[in-house]
C-alpha cells in the first residue's frame, strides 16, 4: 500500500517516507522564460547535485499562462473549468520537459514528471484546489533511477484521475508540499529579485533587503500585496516547519532573504517591511435593518460567490435601528459583489449598494508591533501631517492597515518607510 503525505489538511506527515539529502528548488516562469534561461537552471541544479539528489519544481516558460487562458476565451467566454485546468497544466509540462532534456546534455540523471504521475492528489476542485495526499512511495521510487526529479508546480490530480490546478502562487505550494513530503529542511524559492524588502523597491529606493523575517510577517505583507511568495504556501511552510529561502535565479551565490519561526524576531526588529495594495475596492450596503444575524447574511451571501471580505465596519445611523456595512474586496470581485448585494438589499429592506474603487491598503506590519502603541501614533501622525485621508482602519498583532486614495498610496508608503526609518532594519 502506497504512503502517503498529507499537506493542507493534517497537522502532521502521515507515514511519510523520509528521503536522505533532498534538496527542493523551485524555479518561476520569469527563470525558465526562454531556452538560455532554462539552460542558466539546469547549472544551478546541477551544481547543488554536489550536495545530494534534488527535487526541482518549474512553473510555465514566462506567460505561458495568461497565453494559454487567452486562447482558451477564444473559443469561450466561459470555459469549461474541467477542460481549462486540462489545457493549463500544459504549460508546466513544456518547462519540465525541457529543463529535464537540458540536464541530460549537462551529463545529470534527470526525469520529468507530472502531478498525475507522481500522485499530487487534490481536492475536486478546479481552478484552486488544494493537496490533499502525495505519494512518497511514488517520490522515493523515482529517485532509486534518477538524481534530479524535475516536477510540474501549479497542477495535482483528482481521486478520478482529472486534473486539477492550484490557483495563483501554485507552484510555490507544490514545492512546499514536496517538502515537506520529502522531508526537506529547506525549500529554495528562486525568482528574478534578491529577495523580501521592506517595501517595493521599484516604487521605494531606499527600501532595504531582509536577510531573515518570520513566517507570520510574510503572510501578512503577501496578503497585504508583496507578490514574492504566496501567503497559502507560507502558511504550509509554517506548518511543516519547512525554511523558505527566496533567492535571485540570476544571482546564485546570494543567500536571499530566510523565512522561518522568526523566533526572537521582534527583540532586535519590531517592523518589517510597508505593503500596498492597489487592487481594492470598498462596497457600502446602507440603511440595514440593526438586527442579529444581517452581518451573517451579508458575509455568507457573498461567500457563496466564493468572494473574500476583509476590513468589515459596521457604522450605526442616525436613524434609529438602522447601521451601514462597509467592508472591502478584491477589485475584481466588485461587480460580483455589487450584483449579490443589490439581491440581498431587497431581502433585507436596505435602502442603497455604494462602491469606492478610488481606495488602496497601505500596512505597516512587524512581528514586535503588539503592545507597542506608539507605532500607530506614529503612523496616523505621519499620514495627518502629509494631508492624506484615511477612510478606514483595522490592526492586527502584525500589522496596521489603512486605506487611502489609489492615488496618495504610493506616497503614503514612502512616508511611512521614511517615518519608521525601515532602510536601517
Amino acid at each position: 500500500m502506497s504512503q502517503t503525505t498529507h499537506t493542507e489538511e493534517q497537522q502532521e506527515p502521515a507515514g511519510s517516507k523520509k528521503l536522505a539529502a533532498v534538496s527542493v528548488l523551485k524555479f518561476g516562469g520569469t527563470s525558465v522564460k526562454s531556452i538560455a534561461r532554462i539552460q542558466h537552471v539546469a547549472e544551478i541544479v546541477k551544481e547543488r547535485l554536489k550536495h545530494g539528489k534534488v527535487l526541482v519544481v518549474v512553473s510555465a516558460m514566462g506567460d505561458t499562462t495568461d497565453y494559454l487562458l487567452k486562447l482558451a476565451h477564444q473559443c469561450s467566454k466561459t470555459p469549461d473549468q474541467r477542460e481549462l485546468d486540462s489545457l493549463l497544466s500544459t504549460g508546466e509540462h513544456i518547462s519540465i520537459t525541457l529543463l529535464s532534456m537540458m540536464l541530460k546534455t549537462l551529463d545529470v540523471s534527470a526525469r520529468s514528471v507530472t502531478a498525475y504521475q507522481l500522485g499530487i492528489f487534490t481536492e475536486n476542485v478546479h481552478n484552486k484546489a488544494r493537496i490533499i495526499d502525495i505519494k512518497t512511495d511514488n517520490l522515493a521510487q523515482a529517485f532509486e533511477t534518477c538524481d534530479a526529479l524535475v516536477v510540474a508546480g501549479f497542477q495535482g490530480v483528482t481521486a478520478n484521475g482529472d486534473i486539477t490546478t492550484l490557483g495563483r502562487g501554485g507552484s510555490d505550494t507544490t514545492a512546499v508540499a514536496l517538502a515537506a513530503a520529502a522531508g526537506a529542511k529547506y525549500c529554495d524559492i528562486y525568482t528574478d529579485v534578491d529577495g523580501i524588502y521592506t517595501s517595493d523597491p521599484n516604487k521605494i529606493p531606499k527600501a532595504r533587503l531582509l536577510d531573515r523575517i518570520s513566517y507570520g510577517e510574510v503572510v501578512e505583507m503577501a496578503r497585504l500585496g508583496a507578490q514574492v511568495i504566496h501567503p497559502r504556501a507560507v502558511e504550509l511552510a509554517r506548518q511543516y516547519g519547512v525554511i523558505l529561502r527566496v533567492r535571485n535565479t540570476f544571482k546564485p551565490d546570494h543567500q536571499g532573504t530566510s523565512i522561518d519561526g522568526g523566533e526572537d524576531m521582534e527583540i532586535y526588529r519590531s517592523i518589517s517591511g510597508v505593503a500596498t495594495d492597489k487592487d481594492q475596492a470598498c462596497v457600502t450596503i446602507m440603511d440595514v435593518p440593526d438586527q442579529p444575524g444581517i452581518a451573517a447574511r451579508v458575509v455568507g451571501g457573498l461567500a457563496k460567490k466564493a468572494i473574500v471580505v476583509d476590513m468589515i465596519m459596521q457604522a450605526f445611523h442616525p436613524t434609529a435601528g438602522l447601521n451601514n456595512i462597509t467592508f472591502t474586496v478584491a477589485s475584481t470581485d466588485l461587480p460580483q459583489t455589487i450584483k449579490t448585494l443589490e439581491e440581498l438589499k431587497t431581502e433585507m429592506g436596505a435602502k442603497a449598494v455604494h462602491a469606492d474603487e478610488d481606495i488602496a491598503k497601505v500596512s505597516l506590519v512587524g512581528a514586535g508591533m503588539a503592545g507597542q502603541p506608539d507605532i500607530a501614533a506614529r503612523l496616523f501622525e505621519t499620514l495627518g501631517t502629509a494631508k492624506i485621508n484615511i477612510k478606514m482602519i483595522t490592526s492586527s498583532e502584525m500589522k496596521i492597515t489603512c486605506v487611502v486614495s489609489r492615488g496618495q498610496a504610493d506616497k503614503a508608503a514612502k512616508l511611512i518607510h521614511d517615518a519608521f526609518e525601515l532602510e536601517k532594519v
